[in-house]
């Protein structure tokens, strides 16, 4: 501790001391005239004069210097190494410390993906007491887990606990900056549970205005559109919806009911040979053509 001391005493009283005595001393060695001494003519040897000089100084008083402090022993090259003995130390010092924080860290995610995958076990086998406890846990470790907001909010449906569930999705909200589609896609489920179909719309607007290249909320939306009584809006939406997925059977599926509901036999036979082509064994195709044979 003393010897750290010392030598910041030291190094100041050098620097002060050494700036004062090359401040002083400049205009009187700039002023030399070289040219009076023979073979000394040029600028290069003009500098290596004002070098040498400079350099003469600087040795000459810090010696003084070493010996006003009592420390005649040490040289320049000691109080060099002296520092750099001192800044490697510290700097060995601030690995540890980080490589610690990194493993801390790196322990601390891995317990959080163990206990999402509990409770994603927790949720699929209809465990939803077992499933909250496990998510409420997560939080505790990480306040701010967007999954474990959205698995918690999932246990709440599945409990019937719409009131709870639409707390949660309105934390989310403020959590991700309303910038989130599957938010406002979970809050148009819950107000499709509810019954209400125009404010599910509105979120599912939203969700798609968020991510327009998702084929689901279109899916969705026109599903809403179609417990609205509104076929045409929810054809357009199932269409745009195909455009983004274009064999997916479920798409081809509500498709071909809308145009059964619609007694559109020629809309719905094209979309059923699409399906019969994406997937040849879904067992409802005969089914489905019987129904539009008969319209």
């Amino acid at each position: 501790m003393w010897l750290n001391i010392i030598l910041i005493v030291i190094a100041l009283a050098c620097l002060a001391y050494l700036g004062y005595i090359i401040f002083r001393k400049f205009p009187i060695l700039s002023n030399i005239n070289t040219k009076e001494i023979p073979g000394l003519r040029d600028v290069q040897t003009k500098q290596k004069i004002l070098e040498d000089k400079l350099k003469r100084d600087v040795v000459k008083n810090w010696d003084s210097l070493r010996d006003f402090f009592g420390l005649r022993q040490w040289s320049l090259r000691d109080v060099a190494s002296a520092w750099q003995e001192r800044l490697s130390k510290l700097e060995r010092e601030y690995r540890k410390m980080i490589h610690k924080d990194l493993s801390s860290q790196v322990k601390k995610n891995k317990q959080l993906e163990d206990l999402l995958d509990n409770a994603k076990t927790y949720l699929t086998d209809e465990e939803y007491v077992k499933a909250e406890e496990v998510l409420i846990d997560i939080l505790s470790l990480d306040e701010h887990n967007i999954e474990a907001y959205f698995l918690l909010t999932q246990v709440y449906q599945s409990k019937k606990e719409l009131d709870h569930a639409r707390e949660t999705l309105e934390y989310l909200l403020k959590l991700t900056h309303n910038e989130d589609p599957k938010v406002f896609q979970n809050l148009a489920q819950l107000s499709m549970a509810r019954g209400n179909l125009k404010q599910a719309e509105e979120d599912y607007l939203r969700s798609i205005s968020l991510d327009e290249n998702n084929y689901l909320y279109y899916l969705n939306l026109a599903e809403v559109y179609l417990s609205m009584g509104e076929q045409e809006k929810a054809l357009e939406a199932a269409k745009q919806s195909l455009v983004l997925a274009p064999n997916n059977p479920k798409v081809l599926d509500f498709l071909i009911e809308l145009s059964i509901i619609l007694h559109d036999a020629e809309l719905g036979i094209k979309y059923l040979e699409r399906l019969q082509e994406a997937n040849p064994d879904n067992n409802k195709i005969d089914a489905l053509r019987t129904r539009l044979e008969q319209l």
